[in-house]
């Protein structure tokens, strides 16, 4: 990613123009807008649970729909190598509404990223801290693709999830994984006048 990729707006700018999104135009966006979205949201958080080791308590899942030059379906994301790992190809507009509540935003926005954590590793590492400790992360990397979604003039929102059926989705790569966070990432859809 260059850095004329990358938006000029402050942040300030930026959280003071953005908000929830409530529809989306089932429109593509970008291979470097979804690019931008998972560096962001990917990026190391300064928290004293991810020292010393330094490794994020979450992996991030995500449900493509509508994004130039990747093949619509379910992907893990790499970190490490900032590359996509591809799980299967397909139109899961229906299965991504159902997994958020049956809410339509997930079935209609471009991608979703879901934030799913190994909790029985976690609670190893950090005992009973390590739920709150998961779900920290996975919120605070939720709010950062929700600003990289606005500073790139894109709409998102933190949706409500069925717990067990992410996991069985995303399965059997995510086998033994709980989800903590899911972000509908899109082009909003304007109100029509009335």
């Amino acid at each position: 990613m260059t850095d004329d990729a990358l938006p000029q707006e402050s942040v300030d700018a930026v959280i003071y123009r953005r908000g929830s999104t409530r529809r989306f135009a089932r429109k593509e966006m970008s291979f470097v807008q979804l690019s931008t979205i998972l560096e962001s949201t990917a990026g190391a958080i300064p928290a004293d649970f991810i020292a010393p080791s330094g490794s994020p308590l979450t992996e991030l899942y995500i449900i493509v729909h509508a994004v130039d030059g990747v093949a619509p379906g379910t992907y893990a994301y790499r970190r490490n190598e900032r590359a996509l790992e591809p799980l299967r190809q397909g139109d899961f507009r229906r299965e991504a509404s159902a997994l958020g509540l049956g809410q339509e935003l997930p079935g209609d926005a471009s991608f979703n990223i879901y934030y799913l954590s190994d909790l029985e590793a976690v609670a190893r590492r950090f005992g009973e801290r390590g739920y709150r400790a998961a779900q920290i992360e996975g919120g605070i990397l939720g709010g950062k693709a929700y600003l990289a979604s606005y500073a790139l003039r894109c709409g998102a929102t933190g949706l409500t999830f069925i717990d067990d059926d992410v996991t069985e989705f995303f399965s059997p790569h995510a086998a033994g994984k709980s989800v903590m966070f899911l972000m509908a990432i899109g082009r909003p859809r304007r109100r029509e006048a009335d």
